[in-house]
C-alpha cells in the first residue's frame, strides 16, 4: 500500500454517458490487480467526505484507465468533472481482484450494473491470452450499457435490457443457462441477485458449484477504510465473516455469500 499521485493524461467519451480517463502514475511505482482498488480523495483541499474506492484498470507499466459516468454522490461528482492534467491522490492497492490462470479458454463476463468497471480490463487481458471471450451485459436500457463499439470484434457480445431496447427483453440472468454451459471461469460484477441466480443455475447445469469457476465483486458494501479497521464491509459467507476490502473485493462465490 502506498499514497500517490495519479496525473490525468487523457479524458475519452466512450458514450453520451460514459467517459474514459486515462491515469498515470509519474513514479511508476503503482502496481494493480483488476478488481483491486483505490481510495480517491475527492477533493483539491481539505473536505469532510470520506475517500470513495475506484478500480482503475492497469494498462502499462504506469497507465490506468478508470470508467466514469454521471453519479449522485458528491465525491463521484467532483470526480466526473476532473479534466486533463487533473492530479488524483490515491491510497492503495486494496483487496483481491481477479486473475486469469493457466487453463482457462472460455472467459464469461456478466454484469447487470453500471459499475462494471473491472470487466474491460479482464476482456483486454483475456484477448491478449487468446483466449475466447464473451461479454454479458444487462441493465434497464440500451443507454445504461457499456458502449458495444469499444468492445474489441474478437469478443462476443450478449446484451439483456428491461425495455427490450437492445437485445434479449429481459434481465440478463434469462441468458446464464446457454452462457454457463459454455464457460470455464465467470467473472461477475453486479448486483446480489445476480451472484445468487449464478450460484443456483450454475449448481443446476454442472450439479454442483466447483471453486475456482464463478467470481464476483462486491458493489453493496462501503469500503470506507481498506484495512479491515472500521468493519464496515463484513460479508457473511460459508467460511464465516470475511472482509470485503482484505479477503475481497472479490469472492468465489461457491463460498456462498
Amino acid at each position: 500500500m502506498q499514497s500517490t499521485q495519479l496525473i490525468i493524461t487523457n479524458r475519452e467519451k466512450l458514450a453520451p454517458a460514459w467517459w474514459r480517463l486515462t491515469l498515470t502514475d509519474p513514479n511508476e511505482s503503482m502496481s494493480l490487480q483488476s478488481g483491486q482498488f483505490l481510495l480517491l480523495r475527492c477533493a483539491d483541499a481539505f473536505t469532510c467526505y470520506l475517500c470513495r474506492p475506484i478500480f482503475p484498470q492497469p494498462e502499462t507499466n504506469h497507465d490506468f484507465t478508470l470508467l466514469i459516468r454521471p453519479d449522485p454522490d458528491p465525491g463521484l461528482a467532483w470526480l466526473a468533472t476532473r479534466q486533463v492534467n487533473d492530479k488524483l491522490d490515491v491510497i492503495g492497492p486494496f483487496g483481491q481482484g481477479f486473475d486469469l490462470p493457466n487453463g482457462v479458454q472460455n472467459l464469461l463476463l456478466v454484469s447487470d450494473s453500471q459499475d462494471m468497471a473491472p470487466l474491460p480490463a479482464l476482456m483486454t487481458q483475456a484477448v491478449a491470452m487468446g483466449l475466447s471471450v464473451t461479454m454479458a451485459l444487462g441493465g434497464r436500457r440500451a443507454t445504461t450499457l457499456y458502449p458495444v463499439a469499444a468492445l474489441p470484434p474478437v469478443v462476443e457480445f450478449q446484451a439483456a435490457t428491461l425495455d427490450g431496447s437492445l437485445g434479449h427483453h429481459g434481465p440478463i440472468t434469462d441468458l446464464l443457462p446457454d452462457l454457463l454451459r459454455w464457460a470455464d471461469r465467470v467473472c461477475a460484477v453486479g448486483s446480489t441477485h445476480l451472484y445468487q441466480t449464478l450460484r443456483i443455475q450454475a449448481e443446476q447445469i454442472r450439479f454442483s458449484l466447483p471453486a475456482d469457476f464463478a467470481f464476483g465483486l462486491v458493489t453493496d458494501v462501503p469500503l470506507p477504510c481498506g484495512v479491515g479497521a472500521c468493519l464496515a464491509c463484513v460479508r457473511h459467507t460459508q467460511a464465516g465473516l470475511r472482509l470485503a476490502c482484505i479477503d475481497g473485493p472479490v469472492f468465489d462465490l461457491a463460498m456462498g455469500w
